[in-house]
């Protein structure tokens, strides 16, 4: 009796186990659609923000959202909330920043009548026979007498000193738009549409808080939004911008056409083309991204500036080709192969060369053909008792 039990434990430790189960796919043709999926948001090239120039509130509005409008109509007045002070001072303000810049070109101005005087004293002394020689060249044996270098250091100087008066006039005229803005924001006004378009995103009604977009605003962007008071679009010229990795930014190309769907309209699908690529990526902590924007040419009203959109770009496709699942391909000496179930149950590694590679199958160009049975999955993972990669079938 012990003699049969140490046998049957032999023979469960010997034996070969039970027969691994696999699951095939059949080599076949078939047509490979190569995609690449993104997300993007809608934007729109025919948007103008339309800020108010005082600060206080809307006085009166003579659009509503959705109206079309026309370049010069009326579109809002505001009522400014500023005292007879703060006008007074920001009218001083803006009369000393003219004041100041007046001043300062009347020295630009003086500056450059001495240039063009030191250039003339310095160029009769060098084409003069003592800083010249007879066939023009410069004499520069002469050239270091302290009457030659005193004038033309006169003259680079004066040249110096006008570049510099330059800059401060590029200050003052700074200064004076930021003072200008500034006077603006404290009177009354009345806002005409810089474009045509439909009114879109009114701030608010009658009575409603505005802020005019002042350069002090502006320089506070990080802490203060000054928000537009309405915006004039239109539904035509929507696009879509969004980002493609380096791994796929080489398979897009400009024309090729992408579905486009969006999470809030369903049941619909739009079609979106390829009308710009960028050629230099974005590093973001350490991922390179390429910006890549997409027309819709056939956009409705449903579709609006903002909306996150989901996109599958065709990139390429072959029709009648060899093709097997994406699951029966695997890494394999420094290549690709599939498995094949050989006649004494072992996995076989057979290389192949992969051609296109679509969404769930892709293009097999040698290495099987069609009808045979390929297995799906990496038998190295998932059957100890299979042969290594190294190993024939």
């Amino acid at each position: 009796m012990g003699l049969l039990i140490v046998i049957l434990i032999l023979k469960n430790i010997f034996s070969p186990s039970a027969k691994q189960a696999y699951t095939f796919d059949t080599v076949s043709l078939g047509n490979i659609d190569q995609l690449v999926t993104e997300n993007g948001t809608v934007t729109s090239s025919n948007q103008t923000d339309v800020y108010s120039p005082a600060n206080g509130v809307l006085d009166q509005l003579f659009v509503h959202n959705g109206d079309n409008v026309s370049v010069g109509e009326k579109l809002f007045t505001v009522r400014s909330s500023a005292t007879a002070q703060e006008q007074a001072v920001a009218y001083a303000n803006y009369l000393s920043a003219q004041s100041n810049l007046n001043a300062d070109n009347a020295t630009l101005y003086s500056l450059q009548s001495t240039m063009f005087a030191d250039w003339q004293t310095f160029t009769n002394l060098a084409t003069s026979s003592t800083y010249q020689n007879s066939d023009g060249s410069p004499n520069y044996t002469n050239r270091v007498l302290p009457q030659f270098t005193t004038a033309q250091d006169n003259w680079l100087a004066a040249q110096a000193n006008f570049k510099n008066q330059q800059s401060v006039i590029a200050k003052d005229q700074a200064a004076l738009n930021s003072t200008y803005l500034a006077y603006q924001a404290t009177q009354n006004a009345t806002v005409t549409a810089p474009s045509n378009g439909i009114i879109a995103n009114i701030v608010g009604l009658t009575g409603s808080k505005v802020q005019a977009e002042t350069s002090s605003s502006q320089a506070t962007a990080t802490t203060t939004v000054i928000t537009p008071v309405m915006i004039i679009g239109t539904n035509h010229g929507s696009s879509i911008q969004t980002t493609v990795s380096e791994v796929d930014i080489n398979k897009v190309a400009l024309g090729q056409k992408a579905d486009v769907t969006f999470s809030g309209i369903p049941n619909k699908t739009y079609t979106g083309n390829i009308i710009q690529i960028d050629s230099y990526g974005t590093d973001t902590n350490g991922v390179v991204t390429y910006n890549v924007f997409l027309k819709l040419p056939n956009a409705d009203n449903l579709v609006r500036p903002g909306m996150s959109a989901n996109l599958t770009i065709h990139t390429a496709q072959k029709d009648n080709v060899l093709t097997v699942a994406n699951a029966a391909i695997i890494p394999y000496q420094n290549g690709k192969a599939v498995q094949i179930l050989a006649k004494n149950d072992k996995v076989k590694f057979v290389p192949v060369l992969v051609g296109l590679r679509g969404f769930s199958r892709s293009e097999i160009i040698k290495g099987v053909s069609q009808g045979e049975k390929v297995i799906l999955g990496n038998t190295q993972l998932t059957n100890n008792q299979s042969s290594g990669p190294n190993n024939g079938g």
